[in-house]
C-alpha cells in the first residue's frame, strides 16, 4: 500500500513539473526533422451533400487479359467483355450477356476498343502499309470505316504493333492514349486522320459530348503535374487543376461533373475543375484496400453507382504465372442515410493526426468489421502540435491526473517526460503481454530491453528511428586513423580534430546542414543524452554533473568548436553529404525514406569509399539513444485493456509494419518486426532494383546498430535543463562552473518539486 501511495505521489509531481514548467519536450525537438502538413489542395471544399453510404456487391473475377479490362458502353448499359470460346458484351449489373463479338478475329485483334453509339471501334498498326488504321464495324462485325491516322506520335514496336492504353470515339474525333518513348502521349485525329493536337506524359483522360477533353499529366518541362480541361477542336486550355493528380479520369454521363481518383474518389465541377466532394474510399467503402490491387478502370453511373475493374498486382515474385493474376470487378450502389455505426471498442488518444495510424486503423476496422477505434488527437499535423506544445503537455498532464484519456496514450512524441512516468503505474505493464504475444519471436528484442524501466515495459514501439554517421574511408586511410569507430566516445571523436589540423588541414570533422545553430545547438543534444545516465539517479535522484571526466568533456567540445576543421556547414547533398568530411550525420527522422538512404550511399561510393558506423556512445558507460515517434501505452484505468491490446498487436503484424514505412511523417523509421525490415529492405530494393556488395553493406550495418541501442527515449526537461546552461558557457556568457551549477540546480529543483 505504501508502494502504491509513494508511486501516485511520485506521478502527481512529475506531472505538476511538467504543468508549472510548460516546456515542450518533443521527440527530436532540437535534431533535423521534418514536419509533416496536412494536404491544403484547395480551399474550395464544400459542406457535405444529404447522407449517404456505398453497398458493395462482387461481380466476379477471371484470368487478366490485357486490353479486355476497360469498361464501355452498349444498350445505354456498362458492359465488359466476357471471354471464352466466344467473346460477348456483358451487362455489369445483369451479368446478363447482351451482345457477342461476331468476328473476334478483326474486332478484337487489335490494340484497342472502344463503342460509340453501339458501333464497334478499334485501332492496330498495319505493318504491311505502315500505317496506323482506326476501324468501325457493323453489328454482324463486317468493316465500315477505315481512317488512316496520319502523323501518330506513339512508338511501333518491331514494326507490328502500337500499345494504346485508352481510347475514345465521338462524332467528329478519334482519341488514343498510346505508349511513347517516356510516359503515353495523347493524340486527337479527326474522322479523317488528321492529327489536331497531342499532349505528352498523360497517364489518363475522358472526353464528353460536349467536344472537350479532360487528362491528367505527371508533369513535364512545359506542363506542371495536375489535370487539364481543352477543346478538342481549337487544342485551347479551358482550366486546369494542378492540385490533384487524377488516375483514372473520368466525366460523368451528363458531362457536368469530373470523377479522378488521388487518395479517394473525388468530384469536380466539369466547367471549373474545383473540388466539391469525396465520395468513395477503399478500406472505408469496401472490403478490401487497394494494397493488392490496381485500378484499371471504373465508371460512375447515372445514380452514382461506381463500377471498379481491378487487376491484382504483381509484386515482388517476378517468377509468378500470369494464371494467377485477375481482373476483378465490383459494383457500388449508392444508398441514403448513415452507414449503420460499429460498436467503439477503444480510444487512442495522440497529440497530433498521423497517416500510419489513420490507414492502421482502417485496416483494423476492415479486419474486424464490427468494430471501431475512435483516434482523438488534438491537432491535425505534426507543425500545429508543434505550435502548441506547451499548452499540449500541460493539458495532457491533467488529463492523466483525471484519467480522461483513451484507452492507448501515443507516448512516443507527446510532450511527456517517459523515463520518469513509466517509472509509475500510470499506463499498464505490457511484458508478459509482449512475450506471450504470436509476433513476439520476430520483435527487436534490443529494442524492447531498451524500453524497459524497473523490468516492465510500459510503452510499446511500433517503429524507431535510428541515428547513424558516414565515415569517409578515403580520409580515414590518408589521416592514418588505426581506432574501433564502432566504439567511439564522445570524447575519443573530439580527439580527431587535432589530427585533422595537422594531417589534413582543408578538411573537417564534420559535415552537416547546421540550419543556423550554434555547434552546441547542433551536436550538444546528442552529446549530452549519450551521458545523461551517468549524470543524473532517476532512483535517488541524485544528480552530479560536476564529475571531472564531463567538464573535461565539455571544455574539449568547445575547444574544438573553435577550430576551423570542426564544421563544414552546408545545404545536404544527395549523392555526397561527405564532401570530404571524416563524418555526416545520418537521420532516419529526416526527409529520406530508407530506399532514399540507400540510395545515396550506393551513389557515394560509386566513385568513393564509406560505411555507415553507430551513433557515439557515452563517456563513462555505452549509452546509445535512440527514439520512437510510434510508442504506444495503454491507459491502466481503462476498463478495455484486452481491446487496447488487440489493437496494439495487430500494429506489430509484418503488413501494418510494411504501412509505417511509408508514412511520410516518419520517413525512414525501422519497424521493430524483424519481419517487416526484411519486407522493407525487399521493398528497396525491388523498387530501385539494388543489388550489390554496398547494397549489402548498408542493409546489414542498419541491422547490427538497431540491436546496440541502450535507450529508447531520452531525459525531455532535464536535458533542457542542462543544455540551456551550458549552451551560455560555450557561447562565452558564463563559465563552466556557473553553468554547471545552474544546470544542477535546474535539475535538483526538478526532481524534489
Amino acid at each position: 500500500m505504501e508502494n502504491k501511495k509513494n508511486r501516485i505521489i511520485m506521478l502527481s509531481v512529475i506531472l505538476l513539473a511538467i504543468i508549472i514548467t510548460g516546456v515542450f519536450i518533443t521527440i527530436r525537438n532540437n535534431k533535423d526533422s521534418s514536419t509533416n502538413k496536412l494536404d491544403n489542395k484547395d480551399d474550395e471544399k464544400d459542406v457535405e451533400s444529404d447522407a449517404f453510404y456505398y453497398v458493395e456487391e462482387f461481380i466476379g473475377e477471371e484470368i487478366w487479359d490485357e486490353g479486355y479490362d476497360k469498361f464501355l458502353k452498349y444498350d445505354d448499359k456498362i458492359v465488359k467483355f466476357k471471354g471464352g470460346e466466344k467473346v460477348y458484351l456483358q451487362d455489369v449489373k445483369s451479368k446478363e450477356d447482351i451482345y457477342q463479338i461476331p468476328n473476334r478475329d478483326n474486332m478484337l485483334g487489335a490494340n484497342g476498343y472502344w463503342i460509340y453509339e453501339n458501333v464497334f471501334w478499334n485501332v492496330e498498326y498495319d505493318s504491311k502499309n505502315e500505317a496506323v488504321i482506326a476501324s468501325s464495324f457493323d453489328d454482324k462485325g463486317n468493316k465500315k470505316d477505315s481512317i488512316k491516322l496520319k502523323d501518330f506520335k506513339g512508338d511501333v514496336i518491331d514494326n507490328s504493333y502500337i500499345q494504346v492504353e485508352e481510347m475514345r470515339v465521338t462524332e467528329d474525333y478519334i482519341y488514343l492514349l498510346a505508349r511513347a518513348d517516356s510516359q503515353p502521349i495523347l493524340q486527337i485525329f479527326t474522322k479523317t486522320g488528321e492529327l489536331k493536337n497531342s499532349y505528352e506524359n498523360v497517364t489518363s483522360f475522358d472526353v464528353d459530348n460536349k467536344g472537350r477533353c479532360i487528362y491528367t499529366t505527371v508533369g513535364s518541362q512545359s506542363l506542371p503535374e495536375g489535370f487539364f480541361m481543352v477543346d478538342s477542336e481549337t487544342g485551347d486550355e479551358i482550366f486546369r487543376n494542378t492540385s490533384y493528380i487524377l488516375e483514372p479520369i473520368r466525366f460523368s454521363e451528363d458531362g457536368n461533373l469530373i470523377y479522378g481518383f488521388d487518395k479517394e474518389l473525388n468530384v469536380f465541377d466539369a466547367n471549373s475543375g474545383t473540388f466539391i466532394k469525396s465520395i468513395f474510399e477503399f478500406g472505408k467503402d469496401s472490403t478490401y484496400f487497394l494494397d493488392d490491387y490496381d485500378i484499371q478502370d471504373f465508371v460512375v453511373g447515372k445514380d452514382e453507382e461506381i463500377y471498379y475493374s481491378l487487376k491484382t498486382k504483381f509484386g515482388e515474385d517476378q517468377n509468378i504465372e500470369l494464371s494467377d493474376i485477375k481482373n476483378v470487378y465490383y459494383l457500388y450502389t449508392k444508398k441514403e442515410g448513415e452507414r449503420p455505426p460499429r460498436e467503439t471498442v477503444l480510444t487512442i488518444t495522440a497529440p497530433y493526426r498521423n497517416d500510419f495510424m489513420e490507414e492502421a486503423i482502417k485496416h483494423y476496422e476492415l479486419k474486424y468489421p464490427g468494430e471501431h477505434v475512435e483516434y482523438d488527437y488534438a491537432y491535425n499535423n505534426r507543425e500545429e502540435f508543434y505550435e502548441n506544445g506547451k499548452e499540449y503537455g500541460a493539458k495532457l498532464a491533467l488529463d492523466i491526473i483525471s484519467g480522461d484519456i483513451g484507452d492507448i496514450v501515443q507516448t512516443g512524441g507527446s510532450a511527456l517526460e517517459l523515463q520518469n512516468l513509466l517509472r509509475t503505474d500510470v499506463f499498464m505493464d505490457l511484458t508478459d503481454l509482449i512475450e506471450k504475444d504470436k509476433n513476439y519471436k520476430d520483435l527487436n528484442k534490443d529494442v524492447l530491453n531498451s524500453v524497459k524501466v524497473n523490468n516492465t515495459i510500459r510503452a510499446l514501439p511500433v517503429s524507431y528511428l535510428l541515428d547513424q554517421y558516414e565515415l569517409n574511408e578515403e580520409l580515414e586511410k590518408e589521416l592514418g586513423l588505426d581506432i574501433d569507430f564502432n566504439q567511439l566516445s564522445w570524447s575519443e571523436v573530439l580527439d580527431l580534430v587535432k589530427v585533422i589540423e595537422e594531417k589534413a588541414p582543408d578538411r573537417h570533422l564534420f559535415t552537416r546542414n547546421m540550419k543556423g545553430k550554434t555547434p552546441w545547438e547542433t551536436f550538444g543534444d546528442d552529446l549530452l543524452i549519450a551521458n545523461m545516465p551517468d549524470l543524473i539517479n532517476l532512483e535517488t535522484k541524485e544528480v552530479d554533473l560536476n564529475q571531472k571526466w564531463f567538464k573535461d568533456l565539455l571544455i574539449k567540445f568547445k575547444e574544438c568548436i573553435q577550430s576551423k576543421n570542426f564544421i563544414l556547414d552546408t545545404e545536404y547533398q544527395l549523392t555526397d553529404s561527405l564532401q570530404g568530411s571524416l563524418l555526416s550525420f545520418k537521420s532516419s527522422s529526416g526527409e529520406r525514406y530508407y530506399s532514399d538512404q540507400v540510395f545515396d550511399f550506393i551513389e557515394y561510393n560509386n566513385t568513393h569509399k564509406s560505411e555507415m558506423i553507430p551513433i557515439f556512445t557515452g563517456e563513462k558507460n555505452d549509452n546509445r539513444v535512440q527514439y520512437s515517434l510510434r510508442m504506444y501505452s495503454i491507459n491502466n484505468r481503462s476498463d478495455r485493456k484486452e481491446n487496447a491490446w488487440k489493437f496494439l498487436s495487430f500494429l506489430l503484424e509484418e503488413d501494418i509494419q510494411f504501412i509505417a514505412l511509408k508514412d511520410p511523417e516518419n520517413r525512414g523509421a525501422i519497424p521493430i518486426n524483424e519481419k517487416g525490415v526484411d519486407r522493407m529492405i525487399e521493398d528497396a530494393n525491388y523498387m530501385h532494383k539494388f543489388s550489390g556488395v554496398d547494397v549489402d553493406r548498408y542493409n546489414k550495418a542498419m541491422i547490427e546498430h538497431s540491436h546496440e541501442i541502450d535507450y529508447l527515449y531520452n531525459m525531455g526537461y532535464l536535458r533542457l535543463d542542462i543544455l540551456e546552461p551550458i549552451g551560455s558557457y560555450m557561447d562565452g556568457k558564463m563559465t563552466l562552473d556557473e553553468a554547471l551549477k545552474k544546470a544542477e540546480e535546474n535539475v535538483i529543483i526538478r526532481l524534489n518539486e
